[in-house]
């Protein structure tokens, strides 16, 4: 009984190996490299009309402040991954890929249209005066809550079936971690198909995930308000 024991802890340490080498990477516990500071709004909608009539557009407003102790360059990367949920059967979803559960992104649209900004600019305009153009955040950050920069991350509209949304902000940390591609296929001489040849490492990059969920259903979520869940830092 004892061997058989000892046995079986083996093979549970073994096992215990193998998944913390397969997980996802995490960012490490405290600070390594430089950090910016994010102060975001909740994602609001506006409609705007573009002349061909009116558009709805997901935005997240927000203020990053320099604390670091020397400048920084501000290169924002934001994008919005999507839940679409649905009713269609596991066993049906590929008859029917169009209406079966899958994931959507979204990256933030960096040149908007002059309207979309104008009418996000012109509602905030008394809490935030300094809004600047997503074009016009990527620029070096200087220090101090003097040089504070205030943005917006506008998006397309969301489809209706869309339960749960997480916005990923990237470029508020310096931290970076490149790792093998397990996938990875080298390229052969006289290789006809070049398509096919991956990439050898992935460079990840610490990430702030912001997670939200739409409550209601189909016919109500287009008025309801996002719920935040536990923001956290993730590599991606």
């Amino acid at each position: 009984m004892k061997i058989r024991s000892v046995l079986n802890g083996a093979m549970l340490l073994s096992m215990l190996i193998v998944a913390s080498a397969q997980a996802a990477p995490e960012p490490s516990p405290t600070p390594v490299k430089w950090e910016l500071s994010l102060t975001p709004s909740s994602p609001m909608r506006i409609e705007v009309d573009l002349g061909s009539g009116r558009q709805t557009f997901w935005y997240l407003l927000y203020t990053v402040t320099n604390n670091t102790g020397r400048e920084v360059d501000f290169h924002p990367n934001i994008v919005r991954v999507n839940e679409i949920e649905s009713e269609v059967p596991a066993d049906m979803a590929s008859s029917m890929p169009e209406q079966a559960s899958r994931i959507t992104v979204d990256p933030a649209i960096v040149g908007p249209r002059p309207k979309v900004f104008s009418a996000i600019r012109e509602l905030h305009a008394k809490t935030h005066p300094f809004l600047v153009r997503p074009v016009d955040a990527i620029t070096t950050l200087r220090q101090g809550k003097d040089n504070a920069l205030t943005s917006v991350a506008i998006f397309k509209d969301l489809d209706v079936r869309v339960s749960k949304f997480t916005v990923f902000f990237s470029g508020l940390s310096g931290e970076r971690l490149r790792k093998p591609n397990p996938a990875y296929k080298p390229d052969t001489k006289g290789s006809a198909d070049r398509k096919d040849v991956s990439q050898r490492f992935f460079l990840l990059t610490k990430t702030l995930a912001m997670p939200y969920t739409l409550p209601g259903d189909v016919r109500t979520r287009r008025y309801a308000t996002p719920i935040l869940g536990r923001m956290k830092w993730v590599m991606r």
